[in-house]
């Protein structure tokens, strides 16, 4: 029968990829063979249009080698074969162009994409500069080490090369390195705190605890941060997340306002809620951050992910001016309570994204990915 299924013609072979739409299906489409595989690679790559996002939740069958994942738009769970080397106990995070970055016990870091299974390596945790100055276990480091990474490019396309920047150690700094390389690059810089950086027009852009916007030399002999803008000038400081967005050629600058913590009376737990955001659009011309009140036929992905944004019009099944957010406090990940949900961002109101099993985890709770093959 798979011989069968081989001898089809280019033309029937492609036709059947381009009815594909749901991730699963492509899935199991690509796993017939190579032919097949290649086959739904040139569809997605000549749409243009990756999957919708889902929500990779904290749970890994080990028996079965099946991590969960969610669903948002057909509010499903979906089951995914990966081998247990490349998930089970290791710390992952969100990246852009479906891709996550997972470290793990062993303290090495790599690219995965867990639809297709590639596995890519990048320099491991010990080649950062500034590391703890008291000793910490393995187990410990793959949880409060790393803040987040962002990808320049993607890593399966040949014609760039792919720099990642990852937010690291106890002041929250800024370090480069490209698959291949020995080390983990330092960026100088005045400022520790960083909280999220975006690859925009073809620079890095970083942003620190302060709303100071900076721009990552990376192509220096000495790679430093240069300070591009000041913070809007009515930005809460103490106690938010500042988050960086490309939508529609704009960058947007993303405030996460929190309840002070609060105490689970019952479980005697701390936790965080989120409240709101305030959002603001730059404007280059002034060098300056300006109020933004609707996002239009835009949707907002935030968390423990690099941040982005998608179309409504592309992906109607997502809600318009809202803003999806996780529980990103990797601080309280010990407690049993999981901020995360959609904020109706023109409303004010915040309603639950996913109200299932599966959330709760030490060191890796639930993010965004947008599944590409």
């Amino acid at each position: 029968m798979l011989n069968y299924m081989e001898k089809l013609p280019d033309e029937i072979i492609n036709e059947f990829a381009k009815r594909m739409n749901c991730v699963d299906d492509s899935v199991r489409f690509s796993a017939v063979c190579k032919l097949w595989q290649n086959s739904m690679a040139k569809i997605r790559k000549e749409k243009h249009i990756p999957f919708g996002p889902w929500l990779m939740l904290s749970t890994y069958n080990e028996d079965q080698g099946l991590q969960t994942f969610y669903d948002i738009s057909r509010e499903k769970i979906v089951n995914l074969p990966l081998p247990h080397n490349k998930v089970k106990e290791r710390r992952c995070f969100g990246s852009q162009f479906g891709w996550l970055v997972t470290i793990g016990v062993d303290l090495h870091i790599h690219l995965l994409n867990p639809l297709s299974g590639i596995q890519i390596s990048l320099p491991s945790q010990p080649t950062f500069q500034h590391q703890y100055k008291i000793h910490v276990e393995p187990e410990d480091l793959r949880h409060v080490f790393m803040t987040k990474f962002i990808l320049s490019s993607n890593p399966s396309d040949s014609d760039q090369t792919c720099i990642v920047i990852a937010i690291h150690s106890e002041l929250r700094r800024l370090s480069f390195a490209k698959p291949g390389d020995e080390a983990w690059t330092y960026i100088e810089s005045s400022y520790g705190g960083y909280q999220d950086a975006i690859f925009f027009r073809g620079q890095f852009y970083a942003i620190n605890s302060k709303g100071v916007l900076v721009i990552c030399e990376i192509d220096a002999p000495h790679p430093k941060t240069i300070d591009f803008a000041f913070p809007p000038e009515d930005i809460g400081i103490f106690g938010n997340r500042f988050y960086l967005i490309e939508m529609s050629g704009e960058l947007l600058l993303i405030e996460r306002l929190f309840s002070s913590p609060t105490e689970n009376a019952s479980l005697g737990d701390f936790y965080y809620i989120t409240e709101a955001f305030d959002i603001y659009k730059f404007d280059f011309h002034s060098s300056s951050w300006v109020d933004l009140y609707d996002l239009g036929d835009h949707a907002l992905f935030v968390g423990d992910n690099t941040s982005f944004s998608i179309s409504t019009i592309d992906y109607p099944e997502f809600r318009r001016s809202c803003i999806y957010f996780t529980d990103d406090h990797r601080e309280l990940f010990e407690n049993r309570f999981c901020d995360m949900g959609i904020c109706d961002f023109k409303e004010g109101t915040i309603e639950p994204i996913y109200l299932g099993d599966h959330v709760l985890s030490m060191f890796s709770r639930p993010m965004f990915v947008m599944p590409t093959l």
